[in-house]
């Protein structure tokens, strides 16, 4: 209880000093520049929702950090596994929603793993030092993105050739990699990292970039039991390539297409918690192309395209292996009609084009060679969907933004979907108001795995279908921001995995009747004083009704951190979370069942240090993760990072 006052407090704190989380640029915070809930470019001020931008500076303050550690950072999202071992699974748990809910996109193109349970993409995959900036638009957005795009959608752009010339950067990490029960025994993580982009003369762009990271040593998966004799460490080992080239008038015409390679080996114990020698290795390439054509001032041609080919082999005493191949089109025209010299209409007239398929081989009890479970002739899904959207900007503060799309997945009948979504914005004084209020259904499409998985898949299965309602008001004075919204979806025709015969132990993937109601309120602010000292903080309250506490997703969560430069190119960060207790489960090998267990709430604190030589470009970066070295768990018998250390240098020319 004690916890959860300090927790509550804190929040209170965060939010009546102004605080919030939404972007670093310290000046004119309503002027940010945003796209995700439109695909056009608008001002903050005339976006109705309060999304979230991370932006290339952002990244290298916490140049340590995963894309999963940044992300969990964020009001409403839950990157669970984030602060486990390097090569832990992970939940993209989005305002009390599962992972098959959450859409990621790679320049606006949306990715996807076929092979994975709830199609997911496994950001294991990215590093951070290939990314330019982040945007993430929580709530319903199947209008513009889809099936799947119903708690949030996070677009990943990768990095910018600079405007003219070329920059180099080159960047190396070291770090401890231990439990709290676990004494530091040297440096266990290395990070290295070289990036090259650049124009010429001529508009030509290109860029290279080689990321690797590796943990050996340190922290196993799963916890050992009590009085046992520590696990072994599991090793995590990460390689990422990506070239890419491009031309740039300048004027009406870029087109920029990039191919990556992408793979990692992660070791990790039995599911029973027991340690093993058991790993994973998972290869993506990537390849993907973005054209922009303006043919006239007020209109333009936007075509993207992201194809992906997936390979896992998980090498225990159950040996699988997985073939994945998903593209992903996305053609649209953006034209603009001005209504009066300060209003406008903004309109989307798109379509978009999805393909998946996967093959997958196991090799049965009492046989020693691989035999294949699914053909990728058979084991395939096409979507083909037109859509429209519309935003209208008054000349007196009254914004709306609405769109419709029909979701024609290959499986089933069409799908009717669609957002409304107005705010006003006005001004007292020298502070700035926003209201805003949406209501915005989502499609979500079985994956391949539910419909088709040996044993467990189930092709009669329906899609899912949400609503989401929300209402938010911001408040926004020079360089302090705070933002309010409370939400509500409702789930139909939910697709879970169900036991149907306990005795034979026979599950499979089901419609379940009830309906599901997730709702929360956020808030998030930000503020900078005296041009030294940044302040940022939210909020999370997440609740649900079918269950007291949710599986691994905290109904109280507080983020806040404090920025200061300390002396002239001299940063200090500290950074703080809370997360509440959560609900787990495990399977029990006595009974046979899954146990439920609670996962006892807990605190983190976070230091990072950063300073830049004067004449020369280089900077240097000390961090000190779970600084208190608490004793916590994500999930149900897995260890977490307990007190590292991180030290680096990054320099750029």
């Amino acid at each position: 209880m004690n916890k959860k006052i300090i927790a509550m407090s804190a929040m209170m704190v965060a939010a009546v000093s102004g605080i919030a989380q939404v972007d670093s640029t310290a000046t004119k915070l309503d002027q940010v520049l945003i796209s995700a809930d439109s695909k056009f470019e608008l001002t903050r001020k005339d976006s109705g929702k309060p999304v979230i931008k991370i932006t290339r500076a952002d990244i290298e303050a916490q140049s340590a950090a995963s894309l999963a550690d940044l992300l969990n950072q964020y009001a409403g999202i839950e990157m669970n596994g984030a602060r486990s071992n390097a090569g832990q699974n992970l939940g993209y748990f989005v305002r009390g929603g599962s992972t098959r809910q959450v859409a990621f996109l790679i320049d606006g193109a949306q990715v996807s793993d076929a092979s994975n349970i709830s199609n997911e993409f496994d950001i294991r995959l990215v590093d951070l030092n290939q990314i330019e900036e982040i945007e993430i638009l929580k709530g319903a957005a199947s209008t513009l993105y889809g099936a799947n795009a119903s708690t949030a959608v996070i677009n990943i752009k990768l990095r910018k050739s600079p405007v003219t010339g070329v920059r180099v950067t080159v960047a190396s990490f070291i770090g401890t990699n231990k439990s709290v029960e676990q004494a530091n025994n040297g440096p266990d993580e290395f990070t290295n990292s070289v990036q090259l982009q650049g124009t010429a003369k001529k508009g030509l762009t290109y860029g290279v970039g080689f990321n690797h990271q590796a943990t050996n040593g340190g922290l196993s998966a799963a916890e050992a039991a009590d009085g046992a004799s520590p696990n072994e460490s599991d090793d995590f080992n990460r390689v990422n390539l990506l070239g890419r080239i491009g031309y740039d008038n300048r004027e009406n015409f870029k087109i920029s297409s990039y191919l990556s390679f992408d793979e990692y080996t992660a070791e990790f114990d039995d599911f029973t918690l027991v340690d093993a020698n058991n790993e994973t290795y998972s290869r993506q390439v990537r390849w993907g192309t973005n054209v922009n054509w303006k043919y006239s001032k007020k209109g333009e041609i936007v075509y993207t395209d992201v194809s992906t080919h997936t390979r896992r082999d998980t090498r225990s005493s159950f040996p699988s292996l997985y073939n994945a191949d998903g593209y992903s089109l996305d053609l649209y025209n953006k034209y603009t009609f001005d209504i009066g010299e300060e209003s406008s209409l903004k309109t989307i007239l798109g379509f978009n084009f999805r393909t998946d398929r996967y093959e997958d081989f196991s090799i049965p009890f009492g046989s020693s060679s691989f035999e294949q479970n699914a053909d990728k002739d058979d084991v395939n899904a096409q979507i083909y969907d037109p859509y429209l959207n519309v935003v209208y900007i008054s000349d007196f503060g009254l914004n709306v933004n609405a769109g419709a799309r029909y979701n024609k997945h290959s499986n089933y009948d069409g799908q009717v979907v669609y957002n409304l979504n107005p705010s006003y914005r006005f001004d007292l004084g020298k502070s700035t108001f926003k209201v805003y209020g949406s209501y915005s259904t989502a499609y979500i499409t079985p994956s391949l795995f539910q419909l088709y998985a040996a044993g467990f898949g189930n092709d009669e299965l329906e899609p899912e279908e949400n609503t989401t309602l929300e209402a938010g008001l911001s408040w926004t004075k020079g360089k302090s921001t705070v933002t309010v919204s409370a939400f509500q979806r409702d789930e139909n025709n939910l697709v879970q995995f169900v036991t149907i015969d306990p005795v034979n132990f026979i599950s499979q993937y089901q419609n379940v009747e009830e309906e599901l109601t997730a709702k929360g309120i956020e808030v998030s602010g930000q503020t900078t004083l005296f041009d030294k000292l940044m302040l940022t903080a939210n909020y999370s309250f997440i609740e649900r009704n079918d269950q007291s506490l949710l599986r691994r997703i905290p109904k109280h969560k507080v983020n806040a951190s404090a920025r200061v430069e300390a002396i002239a190119r001299g940063f200090i960060t500290l950074r703080y979370q809370y997360n509440d207790d959560r609900g787990d489960s495990f399977f029990n090998s006595n009974t046979f069942t899954n146990d439920a267990v609670v996962l006892s709430s807990y605190h983190t604190v976070d230091l990072d240090l950063t300073y830049g030589l004067k004449n020369v470009p280089a900077t240097f970066f000390a961090g000190i993760n779970n600084v208190t070295d608490t004793d916590f768990q994500e999930l149900f018998g897995y260890q977490t990072r307990g007190r590292t250390y991180k030290v680096g240098v990054r320099y750029q020319f």
